[in-house]
Order: C-alpha cells, then structure tokens, then sequence
C-alpha cells in the first residue's frame, strides 16, 4: 500500500499572500508625459496612492509613478485585441490608401422622398 504522504500536489503552485501594494512590483525607467484624466479618475488615482506611500517607504511622486506605470502595464499586457493588432501584418495596420469619397445622401426636400411616407428630422 502507497503512503498518502508521498503524492505530489497537482496544478499550480500556491501563490504568497500579498504584504503590499501590488504596483511595487518592479521598477522601471522614467520619462515624463502629460495626460489629461477625468475627474473621477483623479479622485480615485489621488487616494490609491496615498494609500501605496503609506503601505510603503515611497515618496507621494514615487507612489503616483508607480501607481500609473503598473496600472498601464497591466492594461498592454491585458488587451488581446491590441496585441492581435501588433502581430498582424504591418499591410493590414498601415492606413488605407486612397478611398473613394462617399456620397452624402440629399438635403431634404430635394425631391427624393417620393410618397410622402417619411417625415423630416
């Protein structure tokens, strides 16, 4: 008869509970880049992190850069579609050449509502 002891665990190791603020993970070169946010966005960026300096040692402009920079590496790394669209041809990406100009349909009362059924807007 075998040991039940001696059977290995099946599937993924357990992960370590978080201690901290996710977004330390990993640090990363800076560039500076101004964006725009909604006001909303702000509030909750503003109080996410306060709250990563302090879970931490890091400085309020530490705490927003990494904050920021974890948040949009997640998204890249995250979004199927955009990266789809990077390993797609570099024809498919690139910008249609030349369309035809579609035609806008007529102003109303040129004639073209025949019947009388349709109502201007």
């Amino acid at each position: 008869m075998e040991n039940g002891s001696s059977k290995r665990a099946v599937g993924r190791p357990k992960r370590l509970p978080q201690t901290g603020p996710l977004v330390l993970e990993g640090s990363r070169s800076r560039l500076k880049l101004e964006v725009e946010l909604g006001e909303e966005t702000v509030g909750e960026l503003k109080e996410y992190a306060r709250w990563v300096e302090l879970s931490s040692s890091l400085a309020t402009g530490d705490a927003l850069f990494t904050t920021v920079d974890f948040a949009l590496r997640e998204l890249f790394r995250r979004d199927r579609l955009w990266h789809a669209a990077k390993r797609a041809p570099a024809q498919q990406v690139a910008a249609p050449t030349a369309t035809p100009a579609r035609s806008l349909p007529p102003p109303n009362g040129s004639g073209t509502n025949r019947g009388g059924s349709e109502r201007p807007v």
